[in-house]
Formats: structure tokens, sequence, C-alpha cells
């Protein structure tokens, strides 16, 4: 191994920064288990050293000379270790999702680590082709591949059409079966939740380009985002998921509001805009639940820019408590998406209180921002 380690980030990223990946810090794979790792990976480490630097100094612009120096050097071992010999995939696929999170904080509000995104998809179908039983007793794949679906269910909306890569959905599926209710350090029970988001968010960015309802599949979307049920023992978790559950069918109405076969009960006495403005409330009172100083407010941002999008005038409190709690989250974790978050909430509330009532994911693709949310 070539690569130089700073002791110094790298503690930072053991005791600090990996944090920000997990819901329960005594429960984090990427922190002291990743040792196993950084000695097959250059990348790995140079990664990781990036990401601490620019931690540190909350991912300004005016990045540290040795973050932008690091990450040049994860990108350049990356390339190598892609197209030489196989390295572990775990590292792999840990590399790509770090390199793309680094794209992530960045400022350049288009860029989201699309060609990370596109390698991991790569390995994942491979490793899915060859690995039947993959996930029957190998926690360490069932862990890479749960952080690879979390990654696809936040960028699946963001990912042009035109762009989209071959996507293996079959394998996919398969793969979510054989996780089932196993406890991923990422996002807890939920990967079959995560898959329908996934499904969700890549529909509604077809929908969008160009414009058009396929009224079979947001059905089809619909009734698994209905029927999914979290039973979680743990209250905050319980929450999230149900915030994450109505984040979706939030985003599906909204987007796909042209289909008159929606089969949801309470359409039977609400119209599609009054439940969409009951699953806004709803939601964004499942988040404001969870404690602030909890490290679920790591995976907050995606269903409170959902909700919040969609609060009315009248609901000027519980924006106040949106904005409150997103800065809340980019205290804890210091990405700046969250930020950005806020921006584009205080944009789409000007819109709502004057009549429009554009999704936010429009509003974001028309700015030509590609925001990494999680």
């Amino acid at each position: 191994m070539d690569a130089i380690i700073n002791r110094r980030l790298l503690q930072y990223w053991l005791e600090r920064v990996s944090q920000i990946l997990v819901l329960d810090p005594d429960d984090n794979p990427y922190s002291f288990p990743i040792l196993g790792y950084i000695t097959k990976s250059c990348a790995l480490i140079h990664i990781i050293q990036s990401i601490s630097a620019c931690h540190e100094q909350y991912f300004s612009a005016q990045a540290s000379v040795i973050a932008l120096e690091e990450r040049g050097k994860a990108l350049a071992s990356f390339r190598k270790e892609i197209n030489g010999p196989k390295t572990a995939p775990q590292a792999v696929l840990l590399t790509a999702m770090l390199l793309a999170l680094s794209h992530g904080a960045d400022d350049d509000m288009a860029d989201f680590g699309k060609q990370h995104l596109f390698a991991a998809r790569i390995l994942i179908n491979e490793l899915l082709q060859h690995s039947s039983h993959l996930f029957e007793h190998d926690d360490l794949s069932r862990l890479c591949f749960g952080m690879y679906l979390y990654w696809e269910m936040c960028t699946a909306f963001l990912v042009d059409p035109s762009e989209e890569p071959e996507f293996h959905t079959l394998n996919m599926s398969i793969a979510v079966q054989r996780m089932g209710r196993w406890h991923h350090p990422i996002y807890g029970y939920g990967t079959e939740l995560l898959f329908i988001l996934m499904n969700v968010g890549r529909h509604c960015r077809q929908v969008l380009h160009p414009p058009r309802c396929i009224p079979a599949r947001e059905t089809i979307l619909e009734q698994q985002l209905l029927k999914w049920n979290a039973c979680s023992a743990n209250s905050s978790l319980g929450h999230l998921y149900e915030a994450l559950r109505k984040h979706g069918l939030i985003l599906l109405y909204r987007i796909c509001g042209c289909n008159g076969y929606f089969a949801n009960p309470d359409l039977k006495d609400l119209s599609l805009e009054g439940l969409i403005d009951n699953y806004a409330v709803e939601t964004v009172h499942h988040l404001l639940e969870i404690p602030m100083t909890s490290n679920y407010l790591n995976f907050q941002s995606l269903p409170f820019l959902t909700a919040g999008s969609e609060l009315k005038k009248m609901d000027c409190c519980l924006r106040n408590q949106v904005l409150q709690r997103l800065r809340a989250v980019y205290s804890l974790n210091r990405l700046p998406v969250n930020l950005y978050v806020i921006q584009v909430l205080e944009e789409l509330w000007i819109l709502r209180d004057n009549g429009h009532s554009s999704s936010w994911l429009h509003h974001m693709l028309h700015k030509g921002w590609r925001l990494l949310l999680g």
C-alpha cells in the first residue's frame, strides 16, 4: 500500500465524521471496523482523509489544500483499482459512495457524483449476477448492498432518464427479499421501503422527462407504499420510516397527479390536494418527534424537503420549525446540502403563497440543481 496515512485525519474520521453515516454511533461499521479495508485500498484511505479535512471546515468552498490533494489521489487510485486486480468489493463500493458524498458537498449544485453512482451500479450488478446466495450468510455483502440501495434511493430522482445505464431491477428485487428485515446500520430494517422509494423516485423523474403519466405503474407504487409497515419497536425509527413512506406518497401524488386511478381510501373523503396537505403536516410532525440530539437527524433532509415544500402560509409555525430542524441537521453533519434545502424551501414557499403548486423536484431541476439528499 502506497498511501500515506494522516493519523490525525483518520482518527477524526473514526471518531467523528463516520457518525454521519449511521443511525446509531455504537453500531458503526464505517468507524474502527473499516481499518480492515484501508490496507487494501489506497483510494479509500485518500477519500476518507479528504472528507475528514473538508468536514473540519464545514465543507467550505475554500477547502484546505490537503482535502483537494487527497481527493485527487483518491480519484487516481480509484481508477487503478477499478481497472486493475480486484480490490475487496466492499472497499470499492464504500470508496465510490464517499467519492459521491465529497462531490455532493461541493459548491457545484449540478454534481451529485453521478459517475461514481454508475460505477457502483456496475459493481453491484456483477455482484448480484454471480452470487445467487449472496445475503444468506454474508453480513458484509448485505452491508454493501444496503449502503448502495440507500444511495440509489437518494439519487433516483436526479438521474436524467436519457443517461440512465442498465439497471437490473429483477436482481435488485430478489436481493431486497433476501435482505428481509436484516438491520442495516444506515437505515435499520427498511430495505424494502428504500427499494420502493427508489422506484418512486426513478418513476417521478421519468414522468418529468417529458411530462407523462403511467397510471398502472403509479397505482402499483401507491399500493406498495400504503401496505408497507415499519413494525419497529424503536419509536424514533418508526417516526423516520413513516416520514419516508409519506414522503414517497407526497412525491408520487404531486408529480403524478394526473392519474385518476389512485386507490388511497382517504381519497373518498379528501381531494388529492387535501390529502397531500395532511400528509405534509403529518410527516413534519413525525420528524419533529425525533429528539434534536438524535443521530437520526442525519436522515431527515429528504422527507423534510418533500413535506416542508407543501406547507401552506397558514402553517408558518411548522415552516419555522422545519427551518430550525434543518439548521440542526447542518450543525450535526455539517453538510452544506441542508442549507441549500432551506433555500429551495424558502423559494417554494414564495411560489406557494402566490398560488403555484410546482413540486420541489421540478423546481430544483429547473434551477439546474442536483442535490444529494439523505
